[in-house]
């Protein structure tokens, strides 16, 4: 029994080489949807996708920058062109790296908004002229605790992630009336790739341990399966809100 719901359903995600990305394109495979898969290494979805050994018909990848409008359009027709429908949008792709404010040069600012921010945008933008038309879909954002709460040396970050919450709140109410869910996922801290290098700073790291009342860091799974359930029909009823998954972290 389909009990999810994602039985062929067409499922795109961006940042599918690594950490968040690649677990949930592990979880929504297990449920028979289809995938899409964008993210910048083409070495990392050549891994993934022999890992996960689909059939030619249920996947598709490309290596691409997301921030780039045409890659985007481009990729977006090749999925229509591949399945003729899109059924949900997981924005996963992001960067970020620690630096205070006063240090910050303005193309710095700049990048790290057009990679986490405007690919949101685009492709909400691109996906989403098919979903209306279908008027159904579901679109999972990838925010952060720190685009709510805040944290120093991260204001880029913290910037782009806040953009994303309140342009998902918007679309939400949009296209409400289209049956298109548009949610968040704020993750806390999690074992994913930056994890090794955020362990060489010991005070930060236990800083970041000592608060999470969990005690301990999230992993990749652990937000996967957040996202397969924004994805499925258990959350039809579910839109504009801001699924927060840090162990605690935002209770304080």
């Amino acid at each position: 029994m389909d009990v999810l719901g994602l039985q062929d359903k067409v499922c795109i995600i961006t940042g599918a080489g690594k950490g968040f990305g690649y677990e949930t394109a592990k979880q929504f495979a297990a449920q028979g949807a289809k995938l899409a898969l964008i993210s910048r290494t083409k070495s990392d979805l050549i891994k993934l996708s022999s890992e996960l050994g689909l059939p030619d018909s249920h996947i598709l990848w490309r290596a691409g920058d997301v921030s780039d409008e045409n890659t985007v359009r481009d990729f977006v027709a090749e999925v229509m062109t591949k399945y003729g429908q899109i059924d949900v949008l997981f924005n996963n792709a992001g960067i970020r790296f620690r630096k205070s404010f006063l240090e910050i040069s303005y193309d710095e600012w700049k990048h790290v908004l057009d990679v986490n921010a405007g690919s949101t945008f685009i492709f909400c933008q691109e996906v989403g002229r098919h979903m209306v038309k279908r008027q159904q879909g579901k679109i999972i954002n990838m925010a952060s605790v720190v685009g709510t709460l805040g944290l120093p040396g991260l204001c880029a970050y913290g910037a782009s992630k806040g953009a994303i919450i309140s342009l998902s709140k918007s679309l939400a109410l949009e296209w409400a009336k289209y049956n298109i869910q548009v949610n968040v996922l704020a993750p806390g801290f999690c074992e994913t790739s930056y994890a090794e290098k955020f362990k060489e700073n010991k005070e930060l790291y236990d800083f970041t341990l000592s608060r999470i009342p969990s005690e301990k860091w999230g992993s990749a799974k652990d937000i996967a399966n957040a996202s397969l359930f924004l994805a499925s029909s258990m959350s039809n009823y579910m839109t504009g809100e801001v699924m927060t998954v840090d162990g605690g972290w935002s209770a304080w």
